[in-house]
């Protein structure tokens, strides 16, 4: 199990890489360097959501392949549409009867909000849950994600999911590194 897994450069299927995925690596960069000087085992995995905004003309070769580029080759990649089953899981988990009728049925009026898919997420990677794709050698005993300015409502939003759940121990290994970015629209 690593000390850490960090996510970053956290990117939409309709969009192109920028700046704030440039000030990520940034970030991440100086993560690395504080981590290689305390002994801190870091996994570094990236989630994509094809799921909001799909759009299959996405390169996920040509974005894997900036990123080695500029030094920061993730451990793994993951699409956020591969998360759904585990969502359903979190939603089971869920203490909270009220919220647990709120989110069911929101995804049965549109589809699974971005709240749901980060609990599932963090749970994955501290490896409550699994999944075939991610590997049980990159399961972390705390989280850092490394997101823009404009995802902390989402973010704060999971961690109230988990928080009303049977796992909400989990929400002390959770840590943010909130940079400014552009605006979810």
């Amino acid at each position: 199990m690593k000390d850490v897994s960090v996510e970053y450069a956290h990117i939409y299927t309709n969009d192109k890489i920028g700046e704030e995925h440039k000030l990520s690596l940034d970030i991440l960069g100086e993560l690395k360097e504080k981590f290689s000087k305390e002994n801190i085992e870091a996994s570094l995995v990236i989630l994509i959501d094809d799921y909001s905004f799909p759009d299959p003309s996405f390169n996920y070769t040509e974005f894997s392949d900036w990123l080695v580029e500029h030094g920061h080759s993730p451990d793994l990649i993951m699409r956020e549409s591969q998360l759904i089953p585990l969502c359903d899981d979190v939603v089971a988990m869920i203490d909270d009867n009220v919220l647990k009728q709120e989110l069911t049925d929101y995804v049965k009026r549109k589809k699974y909000p971005c709240s749901l898919f980060v609990a599932a997420w963090y749970l994955l990677r501290l490896g409550v849950l699994t999944h075939d794709s991610f590997p049980n050698h990159l399961y972390a005993k705390r989280l850092l994600n490394i997101l823009p300015e404009s995802f902390r409502p989402y973010e704060d939003r999971a961690m109230d999911i988990l928080f009303k759940s049977k796992h909400k121990d989990i929400i002390d290994r959770v840590e943010h590194h909130y940079f400014k970015g552009r605006e979810i629209k």
